[in-house]
């Protein structure tokens, strides 16, 4: 046996992992310690059957639908295959790609049953792994283990990554809190001990966190590199050892680039756009008062009737170990005379990360509206708790100097022990106490993201020519997705908005405007009229007298000066309601008849019936009539993104409106047409990421083969 053993090399293996372990025996010890400690940091999320408040849905739907995408043969990850009707939405492409897909695959080969529990594993790791990258960069910087692991701690108990991972169930964020960390690791590893492997996985870390939360994304570039600098400036150090990290980071560009190049140069179209130029962070400063920042406890911005703020505890603040520390390290830093050697020599990592944690929590409490001379893309955040973060890995490295200064670097375990006591004791408040009714089966049976998450990467622009047989647009193109005025996703009634304007129809045309809908008749007080009105001229009044409404208006016979490209149709109700809100009609079909064959559309619902999914590709067998000479798809249309084979040739195809989005449209004479559709993203940009990986891998096999003995030397003549 044992003969047989050696063959296989079984025993050889068997000892090199032995001897790995005794070698790195702490540093496992610190990994089990920090993995318990986040273990029970997870404890709110227990339950493997009923979720922790209604925002996990949403992404736990993220989740089944990327294995549901992988096994289409999608890789990278990009459409959610049920969203949206079926109709190919590109939610991964748009939002996020890493967490989901590395979610999928626990889904798929780890918890087959339960994919609740992929994403808390996923959640778990975020922590886990985020504490020990802290841990090994405070190890670094301080060279004392129990002040490195104290730090990994208390990052992972900041309240504000257990609000994410709890209370607002921002899952992306939560797994960019995690992957943060590993940047700053490489960053400063590539910054005091530059090599080609730190080059490489400073680049790959960077991908990371690009495709897991672009906004954690953006700002850590702002305030990573800010640290690096003043630490450059203050340590005197030539500015060309910044060249290398530029070149991790540009690199990481690259590698992140397929979904990068669509997130900026896409995103002006999108649903999602209008939040961002119109939603100025500083008017929702209301969420995080100074008192609150400082509070040591968790409590809503302002009174409630439950106690509870507008989301379940999401109740951001600083943290009283980070607020310690800040005062700790700027007390001894500056106004004591002496310092260990050693500290000495890090007073300008101190002097930096004072500096960024300073300003990171001054912009989460905004006392000042400074984003009115910001650049509008940095709006972006959205809201001011979110520099929370960068708050976060500033303090946890700082509590490790801290430490250091208060206990004058005598530690023992004994302050190991106390210290883990006292940081998850403080940190308690802002686990909440688990609320929840919605099943995991219940997500199972139809995992759609629900609210707005099936609204923000839509591509949304003014149509240009009017089309008839097909649903025109309810919104004008500034509304912001929200909660109850799209009928089609958030399964409320459709309020009807102010005037809303469309191309005019062609002189030949006799259009007539088709309703169908639902009337809420049990809130009508007495009677009440839809009147419906076209420039301001009232076309109809229609008495709503039972609950299906069904009405044929025609347009043709209104006069229209020539000089307007545009006419605006808006909607009325005469009458009161018993609850005093604006009457709600549920709208079924909502289009124009009558319009030239040229200009009327075979509608989604009839080339849906003909169009079947095969794999990652929509394929249609259609049959056009003379009636019409457009065919509206069943996939979601997107500029420059998708590839369209026409009886196998290449074809372009073009925006036409479905309800307040663009499905694809083609035009195409009476006949019989095979049609295949795949959504690619950019390709251009696709190719420059797979350069980006193919390099990675050259330069780490290059590396091991050819440079390993000269790795600094050679690293210093390509650079």
């Amino acid at each position: 046996i044992l003969t047989i053993l050696k063959s296989l090399k079984i025993i050889a293996f068997f000892n090199i992992i032995k001897s790995y372990c005794y070698r790195n025996r702490s540093f496992l010890l610190v990994c089990l310690l920090l993995g318990i400690v986040a273990f029970s940091l997870m404890a709110p999320m227990a339950s493997s059957r009923v979720i922790l408040t209604n925002d996990h849905t949403s992404h736990l739907a993220y989740v089944i639908q990327a294995k549901m995408a992988l096994e289409e043969g999608q890789f990278p990850i990009r459409v959610a295959p049920l969203e949206d009707f079926g109709f190919r939405y590109p939610s991964f492409q748009f939002y996020s790609q890493l967490p989901y897909t590395l979610g999928a695959i626990i889904y798929k080969f780890i918890t087959p049953s339960n994919p609740y529990n992929a994403y808390k594993m996923m959640l778990w790791l975020a922590l886990w792994v985020g504490g020990i990258f802290i841990y090994r960069l405070a190890l670094g910087l301080t060279r004392y283990r129990i002040a490195a692991i104290l730090a990994g701690v208390s990052y992972m108990a900041a309240p504000y990554f257990l609000i994410n991972v709890h209370a607002r169930g921002a899952f992306t964020e939560a797994i960019a809190q995690g992957i943060l960390p590993i940047v700053l690791f490489y960053i400063f590893k590539l910054y005091r001990k530059p090599n080609i492997n730190h080059l490489l996985l400073s680049a790959v870390s960077w991908f990371a966190l690009a495709t897991t939360h672009v906004i954690t994304f953006i700002y850590s570039t702002i305030f990573v590199f800010s640290l690096i600098l003043i630490i450059s400036r203050l340590s005197q150090a030539p500015l060309k050892d910044l060249v290398r990290l530029a070149i991790a980071y540009i690199w990481g560009w690259l590698l992140a680039l397929y979904f990068l190049a669509p997130v900026v140069l896409e995103s002006a179209s999108l649903s999602i756009r209008q939040q961002i130029d119109q939603g100025n962070p500083f008017y929702s400063r209301w969420l995080t008062p100074l008192a609150n920042l400082l509070s040591p406890t968790s409590l809503p911005p302002e009174p409630t009737e439950l106690g509870i703020a507008p989301t379940y505890s999401l109740h951001p603040s600083v943290g009283w170990i980070f607020l310690i520390a800040w005062g700790t390290v700027l007390y001894y830093s500056f106004c004591q005379r002496k310092l260990s050697l050693r500290l000495q020599s890090a007073k300008p990592t101190l002097v930096a990360l004072l500096t960024i944690f300073l300003i990171t929590f001054l912009l989460t409490w905004s006392p000042a509206n400074i984003w009115e001379l910001l650049p509008r893309q940095l709006w972006v955040t959205q809201f001011p708790f979110r520099f929370l973060t960068h708050v976060m890995w500033t303090g946890s490295l700082l509590t490790a100097f801290a430490i250091l200064f208060i206990f004058r670097q005598k530690l023992d375990r004994r302050h190991l022990i106390f210290g883990i006591l006292v940081i998850v004791m403080i940190a308690r408040p802002w686990l909440p106490i688990p609320k929840g009714t919605i099943t995991v089966d219940e997500v199972m049976k139809e995992p759609l993201f629900r609210y707005s998450g099936a609204l923000d990467y839509l591509y949304r622009t003014e149509p240009k020519t009017l089309y008839g047989n097909t649903d025109l647009h309810f919104l004008s193109n500034n509304w912001i997705p929200g909660y109850s005025e799209w009928d089609s996703f958030v399964n409320n009634a459709l309020i009807f908005g102010p005037e809303t304007y469309y191309p005019k129809w062609q002189p030949q045309e006799k259009p007539v405007l088709f309703l169908r809908g639902e009337v809420y008749m049990e809130n009508i007080e007495d009677k009440a009229n839809l009147l419906v009105q076209l420039n301001d001229k009232t076309l109809a009044s229609i008495p709503l007298t039972q609950r299906e409404l069904i009405a044929k208006i025609p347009l043709e016979n209104v006069q229209r000066p020539d000089q307007i490209d545009t006419f605006g149709l808006k909607f009325l109700v005469e009458g009161k309601t018993k609850d005093g809100r604006p009457l709600s009609i549920r709208m079924q079909q909502f289009r124009l008849e009558g319009l030239s064959p040229e200009n009327t559309v075979t509608s989604v619902q009839d080339t849906q019936k003909m169009c079947q999914q095969k794999g990652n590709i929509t394929s249609c067998n259609l049959t056009v009539q003379k009636e019409t000479g457009i065919a509206q798809l069943p996939v979601l249309y997107y500029p420059r993104m998708l590839k369209i084979w026409v009886n196998n040739q290449r074809v372009e195809g073009f925006p036409v409106n479905y309800r307040d989005f663009n499905l694809l449209g083609l035009k195409l004479t009476p006949g019989e047409y095979q049609i295949q559709v795949k959504f690619v993203g950019l390709t251009w940009a696709n190719w420059i990421s797979f350069l980006g990986w193919l390099g990675i891998v050259l330069m780490a096999i290059l590396n091991k083969t050819v440079l390993k003995n000269h790795e600094n030397k050679n690293m210093t003549e390509i650079l």
